[in-house]
């Protein structure tokens, strides 16, 4: 029958140890502030500088990356060359006129380059030489 029944009894164990739980000491939460304080100081001042040095980095990889498409092609035709002297295949040459030693669109492409280059020079500049 006492199943049925619910009888109110003490505290359980649960409530008992929730309330035995108290506040720290306030020296000791003020050591742990301080010390809290101090490692993120020391931190975020190495973050910082890391941070500084990967934007650099970052910014003179963008800089560099208009060669990649020049070193990518040269390294294609290099390939085919060789690959083409190897296997012994038939060297055409077509004899080109006075005028047509280029392609306009490759120049075309440098000068779009040299454009982008100038326009962006002074932002360039006023980053990365900012302590000069």
């Amino acid at each position: 029958m006492g199943w049925f029944l619910q009888v109110k009894k003490g505290m359980s164990w649960k409530e008992q140890a929730i309330a035995s739980f108290g506040a720290p000491p306030p020296p000791l939460m003020a050591f742990t502030t301080v010390l809290l304080m101090l490692v993120y100081l020391a931190t975020h001042s190495d973050y910082k500088e890391m941070m500084e040095k990967r934007k650099t980095g970052f910014r003179f990889s963008l800089l560099l990356l208009p060669l990649l498409p020049i070193v990518v092609l040269n390294l294609v035709t290099l390939l085919h060359c060789l690959l083409r002297y190897n296997f012994g295949a038939h060297h055409y040459h077509h004899a080109a006129s006075d005028g047509d030693t280029g392609s306009a669109s490759g120049l075309v492409l440098v000068l779009l380059l040299l454009f982008v280059l100038v326009h962006y020079q002074s932002s360039f500049h006023s980053s990365w030489f900012r302590f000069i």
